[in-house]
């Protein structure tokens, strides 16, 4: 197959071929039909997270299962799937209290392998490491339990945004921050997770929903996603104060401002992949005297297989809406992809094989 390999930080992505070895006991091979290129994977292109390499990145998408391993049931040859990136083991404290999206037992794939401490990509002899999806490839390897089965109906292309970005923000309104009818909300950063923490926030009956981002032309696009108001940060920081403020980007200014957003008896929820030397600033003696609450937010504290059957019922219903969201493009195209979401002009980028 071909696929997108990152051999050294700083350095375009090479888009190469790659030799895929069958699944082995509990996965599944996916032939991929697209591929978001989400902000996680720039922190790692760009060095500011690790990653083992050479690796193909990419962890969100959807494709079709071309052939299951060993001891795999509930899934066959010709299913359709969304790959969720969180594998997770089933038996420590987190995923007993349903909390999977903290499992403590994945060091296999925090070192970019399968659990049994191999890869299944191969170049020229060389081990290629896996980013639990690996989607920025034309074939991938994956935990049997990250595969969701959906109807072949639905549009993979729309389908694969629901592996991260989708995912991520419901969750993170949903789950994490648990939003009421009536209350209110601030989105901090309007790209692709941004722009769904909007969407569900409609959808979870916020009362107001205020869009904070620099580029006007995203404005426009939150107002359509549900926003009732949309602001640069500079205007946020003087004017908003929300029940619940939502993070969607990373860097140490937006959390910041962020936390700022927040009014008495609030919660900031950070969602957004901060660098690993961001050590924010805020007024603690606010947080105690108006009982504020800053929450760290990782994959929408989701539950795969329940809260991807949600999302689809969703989408189903015309509440949750994704192809505005889409600018497609080829895998030979994923570095220019990159370049767009460094200058903050794509919403999300999907790679469509």
């Amino acid at each position: 197959m071909r696929a997108a390999i990152l051999y050294e930080p700083g350095e375009p992505l090479r888009v190469e071929e790659v030799e895929v070895d069958p699944p082995q006991a509990g996965e599944v091979a996916v032939r991929m039909a697209a591929s978001g290129v989400c902000h996680s994977d720039l922190h790692v292109v760009d060095g500011i997270h690790p990653h083992p390499r050479p690796a193909i990145l990419g962890h969100e998408g959807a494709g079709v299962v071309e052939a299951v391993g060993p001891g795999v049931t509930g899934i066959a040859a010709g299913d359709h799937v969304i790959l969720s990136w969180l594998p997770h083991c089933g038996r420590c404290r987190f995923c007993v209290a349903g909390r999977p999206n903290v499992c403590e037992s994945l060091a296999w794939s925090d070192a970019g392998l399968m659990m049994d401490g191999t890869t299944r990509f191969h170049r020229d002899g060389v081990a290629i490491h896996h980013s639990t999806t690996s989607s920025f490839g034309e074939r991938t390897v994956v935990p049997a339990q990250t595969a969701i089965p959906i109807d072949p109906s639905l549009p993979l292309a729309e389908m694969a945004l629901m592996g991260c970005a989708v995912m991520t923000a419901f969750g993170a309104v949903l789950n994490t921050a648990s939003v009421r009818p009536g209350d209110s909300v601030a989105v901090v950063g309007c790209g692709g997770v941004g722009l769904n923490i909007v969407q569900a926030a409609a959808v979870a009956g916020a009362g107001t929903i205020v869009a904070v981002d620099p580029s006007p032309a995203k404005h426009d696009l939150a107002r359509e996603m549900g926003a009732t108001r949309a602001c640069s940060p500079e205007e946020a920081a003087e004017s908003v104060r929300v029940d619940h403020s939502f993070e969607a980007v990373g860097p140490l200014a937006t959390i910041e401002l962020a936390i700022t957003l927040v009014g008495r008896g609030g919660q900031a929820i950070l969602v957004g992949m901060a660098p690993p030397d961001a050590r924010p600033s805020f007024d603690a003696l606010s947080l105690t005297m108006d009982e504020k609450a800053i929450r760290g937010c990782w994959y929408g504290s989701c539950r795969p297989q329940a809260d991807f059957p949600m999302l689809v019922s969703l989408y189903r219903a015309g509440r949750l809406r994704l192809d505005p969201l889409i600018q497609r493009c080829g895998l030979d195209d994923v570095n220019a992809a990159f370049d767009r979401m460094r200058r903050g002009e794509a919403v999300r980028s999907v790679i469509v094989y």
